[in-house]
């Protein structure tokens, strides 16, 4: 997914399409664009209609417990119809539908893209393997978003209430987990150093230590049970550690900083809430459930950010924007 093409700033939200920009260093949404390889440094200046700007949730956004709230604007040629589905539209469709000018910023930028790698459209990269068409989220239970690189296993909750505005990037594993009670399980176990230490054996070494997590935190986490006490205690505690990291997020500008190096981000958040007896708690009754030892401490090591997504029953495995 060619950032450089998608990320914008909105200068003028008014009228039926909004004046935009591409991102660039010092702006709010820099960040989105300080990594970029393709297109690096290009701008695309010009117009889009509401309906094609969404926001995205990438791994910048996501801290132990917490998805933060500097989700960028993208503008893609793409929207959702009143079923939730995703509607791909070329830019002659754009065009007929009366939006003149988001019509002629998608073709400046195909013409871009024709030059750079197998020359596909935008509309085709977005949805390669259908990474956005998959990413129909409903409208009953949760969201559950997880990185995919690094030692530590991070994930975050999200009613589908506020998750139906996003696009997920292909740098987070998303999940749609119908029972309330099963995600805050999934999301408590995510979050434990528990089972960071249970894949340790299974996860690859890079220069800096531990690189990919990928899939195999939900091939190791049972399943979740009901009946089972120590399964709700678990999603108990998740719940009041969102409640506990998000409040500590509020008040820490640093945190929410995605200027800042994410892995001490996350490191530094990670080690406030290991002082609270519900992380305490909640990792006992991890290593208990994974058959670990409970960690005394919790040490970031750092990690590369990963680039993909998966799920649970109507959950995906792919990346949201391609990967």
């Amino acid at each position: 997914m060619p950032r450089g093409a998608v990320c914008i700033e909105i200068l003028k939200n008014s009228g039926n399409e909004y004046r935009v920009d591409t991102p660039t260093r010092g702006t709010q949404w820099g960040f989105t664009v300080k990594q970029v390889k393709e297109l690096a440094g290009e701008r695309f200046p010009g117009h889009v209609a509401p309906r094609f700007i969404h926001l995205i949730a990438q791994s910048e956004n996501l801290l132990p417990f917490v998805l933060g709230d500097d989700r960028a604007p993208v503008a893609i040629p793409a929207h959702r119809d009143a079923a939730g589905a995703w509607q791909i539209c070329k830019p002659t469709e754009i065009r007929r539908m009366g939006f003149t000018n988001t019509a002629r910023r998608f073709n400046t930028i195909n013409t871009r893209l024709q030059t750079v790698g197998a020359g596909n459209t935008l509309e085709y990269r977005i949805n390669v393997r259908n990474k956005l068409t998959n990413q129909q989220f409903g409208d009953a239970g949760c969201l559950v978003l997880s990185g995919a690189g690094g030692k530590h296993i991070c994930a975050a909750c999200l009613p589908l209430t506020e998750a139906n505005d996003l696009v997920i990037d292909q740098t987070l594993y998303w999940q749609v987990v119908p029972d309330e009670d099963e995600a805050w399980f999934r999301t408590g176990a995510l979050n434990s150093s528990a089972l960071t230490e249970a894949i340790l054996p299974f996860n690859p070494e890079g220069d800096f230590g531990p690189r990919h997590i990928h899939t195999l935190p939900y091939r190791l986490m049972p399943a979740f049970d009901p009946e089972n006490e120590d399964h709700q205690r678990i999603a108990v505690l998740a719940r009041q550690l969102a409640a506990i990291a998000a409040a500590a997020v509020a008040g820490d500008a640093y945190f929410g900083d995605p200027n800042r190096a994410l892995t001490r981000r996350r490191s530094r958040l990670r080690e406030a809430l290991a002082a609270t007896g519900e992380k305490k708690e909640l990792e006992s009754l991890c290593a208990a459930l994974l058959g670990t030892s409970s960690p005394e401490d919790e040490l970031e090591v750092g990690g590369a950010v990963g680039d993909h997504n998966v799920g649970c029953d109507n959950a995906m495995d792919g990346g949201a924007l391609g990967k």
